[in-house]
């Protein structure tokens, strides 16, 4: 073979070789864009549902309420007495009168303010020597004596759990409160003969006394709809100290609503006890069935 032909064979050979490494691509090419592997899917995980940011029975509201309870407190002689310092109120006093006030504060959550008052009389005969508020009465002095009892209560209604059920939802809610209850009574002997010292001072055969507690109580609520025309509560908290002061109160409470007005009927108790670390110190349970009516600006949701 001639040198001219080794080297056209040469050429040849380098010419293949060329086109085979032109069509074939590079090991560390990536493959085409149709063969890449598609990006993995991107899963959203729904959010859980949030309660409405209104009260779920309606919006601002304003409430008076009228008490079916009749009863009287008790006055005792605390700790530090040294005679007898107790009276009975006998009979029953006067309905309870009182209102309440909600206000949404957003999610469900309500602030309340209630305030309510009852006041009475009571005769009675002395059974013995007693000294009530520095006021001595002999056994047999005919008494005369009334009293007016105030409460006001501060609550924030949070709503701490909800248990969605097919027909409808049960709310827990944690209370957290602020209570002040005050008692003062006036208590005479009418038929007492007024009698004047040697000083000049002059004895009326009156006594009167004034008795407060401020108490922060917790405690919970539980509430649920019938339908979309009634619902249903309960509801009680309480603090107290031993040997100090207590207060308690539960209700009970039924609603039927029809546009922005719910009337409501149920029924309430209610106790406190004032220090008996003082002299004298009072006592009192209320109990009964109530009624009111709940006017929502704004209608019902």
């Amino acid at each position: 073979m001639t040198l001219v032909s080794s080297s056209r064979l040469l050429l040849v050979c380098l010419s293949m070789a060329a086109v085979a490494l032109a069509q074939e691509p590079p090991a560390h090419q990536a493959p085409p864009p149709s063969e890449a592997p598609p990006p993995p899917e991107i899963i959203h995980t729904p959010k859980p549902p949030q309660e409405p940011a209104v009260l779920e029975d309606g919006g601002f509201s304003i409430q008076p309420i009228y008490w079916f309870s009749k009863g009287q407190p008790t006055l005792r002689g605390g700790q530090v007495a040294t005679t007898f310092e107790s009276l009975n109120y006998p009979g029953d006093s006067n309905r309870p009168l009182g209102g309440e006030i909600g206000i949404p504060t957003g999610h469900s959550n309500t602030l309340r303010v209630s305030y309510f008052r009852v006041q009475g009389n009571a005769n009675s005969t002395a059974t013995q020597n007693v000294s009530l508020f520095g006021e001595g009465f002999t056994a047999g002095d005919y008494l005369t004596a009334n009293y007016l009892v105030q409460s006001a209560k501060i609550s924030w209604d949070y709503l701490s759990y909800t248990w969605h059920k097919p027909s409808t939802s049960i709310r827990l809610k944690t209370l957290y409160e602020l209570q002040y209850v005050n008692v003062g009574t006036n208590i005479s002997a009418p038929f007492k003969a007024v009698t004047t010292d040697a000083s000049g001072n002059t004895d009326t055969n009156t006594a009167s006394g004034t008795k407060t507690l401020f108490y922060p109580t917790v405690g919970m609520a539980l509430g649920s709809e019938l339908g979309h025309h009634f619902r249903w509560e309960i509801r009680g908290s309480g603090f107290g100290l031993p040997h100090r002061g207590n207060i308690w109160d539960t209700q009970a409470t039924v609603a039927f609503r029809v546009g922005p007005i719910e009337i409501l009927g149920g029924e309430k108790a209610y106790h406190f006890k004032t220090s008996p670390k003082s002299e004298q110190y009072f006592s009192q349970t209320l109990q009964g069935a109530f009624v009111g009516i709940r006017y929502y600006w704004g209608g019902l949701q």
